[in-house]
């Protein structure tokens, strides 16, 4: 189990974010929070099966920070929506993610996946973190230390430019859309083939959707 904690803000370098996505990919952005009950079903029910078929056409930006906010800009900690446990659980996973960087995006999912299913970061337990092959001590001492803190402000900024009304929020391509929002709480992988028509994945996607329903009809 990871030792109490008070986290104090020495210095903060807010850094641009990247939208280095491959030339065909679409852009998904989830802002999201280690203890919300949207978030964690948002996660495991759609963005997991979604990343899985899609991943080849799609760059995932994973931000857990939602309604938090930041206290004296860091030096005091911060106060989260669903308590004390879930700013552990969110610098926990932002502390992973910024080390999972070079890694594929079905991984990183794999990883939130199991921190939302199992809520262990949120309890300080880093079982989660070790099964993602991540060295526990390292995000360890990026949690107690200042890079925690800096990983949180700057999914702070980031949160901030958007203003979320509710969370989980998806952002395709750096825009807000009503519609692709609240579709995607329900379809993400149909949100996201509306947009990837010439996917592959979609149209296998949408010829087994229409197999069944002509199997299950015919009983």
């Amino acid at each position: 189990m990871m030792r109490a904690f008070t986290i104090y803000l020495v210095s903060v370098t807010l850094f641009c974010f990247s939208d280095a996505a491959g030339p065909h990919k679409l852009r998904l952005a989830v802002y999201y929070e280690s203890e919300c009950p949207d978030s964690k079903s948002f996660i495991l029910r759609q963005l997991q099966p979604a990343i899985h078929l899609l991943h080849s056409y799609v760059k995932l930006r994973l931000i857990p920070f939602g309604k938090s906010r930041s206290i004296d800009y860091g030096n005091d900690g911060f106060e989260c929506q669903h308590g004390s446990g879930e700013c552990l659980g969110n610098m926990v996973q932002d502390c992973a993610l910024n080390m999972m960087k070079k890694q594929s995006d079905k991984l990183k999912v794999a990883y939130v996946a199991c921190e939302m299913q199992t809520r262990a970061g949120a309890q300080g337990d880093l079982t989660c973190v070790q099964k993602a092959g991540l060295p526990a001590n390292r995000v360890e001492h990026c949690v107690v230390g200042n890079e925690g803190t800096n990983l949180q402000l700057q999914s702070e900024y980031y949160t901030s430019l958007i203003a979320p009304t509710f969370v989980p929020t998806v952002i395709v391509n750096g825009e807000f859309d009503q519609n692709i929002q609240d579709n995607a709480q329900v379809d993400l992988i149909g949100t996201l083939c509306s947009i990837l028509k010439e996917a592959p994945p979609c149209a296998e996607h949408y010829n087994n959707m229409a197999l069944t329903y002509v199997l299950v009809n015919q009983r």
